[in-house]
């Protein structure tokens, strides 16, 4: 099965995947107190839009990328459901190889709650590319991703330290301003979970 064909599935006939517990991540949300998330943002892997929908209604212009159709038909039932004065857009889109679905524009945060895990070593170098393009000069990329803390194998790619430095390193025009251990908030079988992860803050260069 594909990652297309995973992710679209997770979605499928109502359900609702793990990663999705129905609000936003708190460490996003701390993130954004933080001053971490600034002005226009785009946020990669937006699922069914809680996190583009809180960056929206904190003032943010947010564009929410999501391969998965479905996903993206939910974030866009919340979006009629809420009153926000300016409400994120939501696209249909394989965000590495369907720039053009989302326009010919920087962004000042790129924000990515499990999106880094899911690549293999070639689209991490495509992704970098990519970003060098989305964010403007000193913007943000801001990301959320499984540690190799978790145990097991099944499911996405466990990240170590080295993994992000070294993907990011200051020789490709980025720099790692904040790197922490966090947790990410999990459901499955009824059962919520957390999983530990790391958050990082890296700018473009």
């Amino acid at each position: 099965m594909s990652d297309h064909e995973h992710f679209q599935g997770a979605y499928a006939e109502g359900a609702t995947p793990p990663w999705d517990i129905g609000r936003p991540q708190p460490v996003l949300v701390d993130a954004e107190k933080r001053g971490w998330v600034r002005g226009a943002v785009l946020d990669a892997g937006c699922g069914t839009g809680e996190h583009a929908l809180f960056f929206a209604a904190a003032g943010h212009d947010v564009v929410g990328v999501d391969v998965a159709p479905a996903a993206i038909a939910r974030a866009a039932a919340k979006v009629a459901e809420r009153s926000l004065s300016n409400p994120p857009r939501f696209v249909v889109a394989d965000i590495l190889t369907e720039t053009q679905a989302f326009g010919d524009r920087t962004y000042d945060t790129v924000v990515d709650m499990g999106f880094f895990h899911t690549l293999d070593d070639e689209e991490r170098s495509t992704w970098r590319s990519l970003l060098a393009r989305l964010l403007a000069p000193g913007g943000g990329y801001v990301m959320v991703c499984f540690s190799e803390l978790v145990p097991g194998s099944c499911g996405p790619r466990r990240i170590s330290e080295a993994d992000i430095r070294e993907t990011f390193a200051a020789s490709e025009g980025f720099a790692v301003t904040d790197l922490e251990r966090t947790e990410l908030r999990t459901h499955r079988d009824g059962a919520k979970a957390a999983v530990q992860a790391w958050l990082a803050r890296i700018e473009r260069v």
